[in-house]
């Protein structure tokens, strides 16, 4: 098992849950906006971007925190009160998609839960400073977007370096608000975020894993990376 990224929601509304997996980075309203994003390597960049270059971005995705190798699988075991839910299973597909002039990596994300099974795929891009990029999301529920249509803008999955406090926004879409990530804990090995997206959710990263768990705090279930 690799790296995921993402997030779910509560099974007993599949239709909102697979809109709130929208965004990594993932949410359906952005609860105020952080501070602007300042760190090592991408002072300077706007977050989120109108105008993605093709020139500032690499082939696939590696970041530490947040890689996506073609073929990767990996599965979230989802529970509420010491009671089990259902899964999340999460695959890089081989092949890319290009959006905005960039050849994003796609992760397909299906929600096996107290429900209907929910599908939906984002796409990521990495820069050529390490950081990863939210560009669309392809979903059942008709909440899709593409970077640079209709207004749609990318927003920052995970920067190449993530600092306690540094917050950013995950994606500007219009019709949906803005969600927003902080980081509130962080070490070499780890780092713990908590997004606002309608509901407030605490994520953990490991270096060199990815996403190990999620955690809804407004409405108690929690997914853990199955190891």
């Amino acid at each position: 098992m690799t790296r995921p990224p993402g997030a779910v929601r509560r099974p007993r509304a599949a239709a909102a849950l697979a809109a709130c997996l929208a965004l990594g980075l993932s949410g359906c309203a952005g609860v105020g906006q952080p501070q602007p994003y300042d760190s090592p390597g991408i002072n300077g960049l706007v977050i989120p971007t109108p105008t993605p270059s093709h020139g500032d971005f690499v082939a696939g995705v590696d970041n530490p925190w947040l890689a996506l190798e073609p073929g990767a699988t990996w599965r979230y075991d989802v529970s509420e009160d010491g009671r089990t839910l259902g899964t999340i299973d999460a695959e890089v597909l081989d092949a890319t998609t290009e959006i905005a002039g960039l050849e994003a990596t796609a992760l397909r994300v299906t929600m096996d839960l107290d429900g209907p099974t929910a599908d939906e795929t984002r796409f990521y891009a990495q820069d050529e400073d390490g950081n990863v990029w939210l560009v669309g999301v392809d979903s059942a529920t008709g909440l899709s977007w593409r970077a640079g249509v209709d207004s749609a803008e990318a927003g920052l999955a995970m920067p190449a370096d993530p600092r306690l406090g540094d917050g950013w926004v995950r994606f500007s879409v219009p019709n949906l608000l803005e969600a927003t990530t902080r980081v509130e804990d962080q070490s070499s090995t780890l780092v713990q975020t908590r997004d606002e997206a309608g509901t407030t959710t605490r994520k953990v990263y490991e270096r060199g894993v990815g996403l190990a768990s999620v955690e809804d705090l407004t409405a108690g279930w929690q997914a853990v990376l199955a190891r």
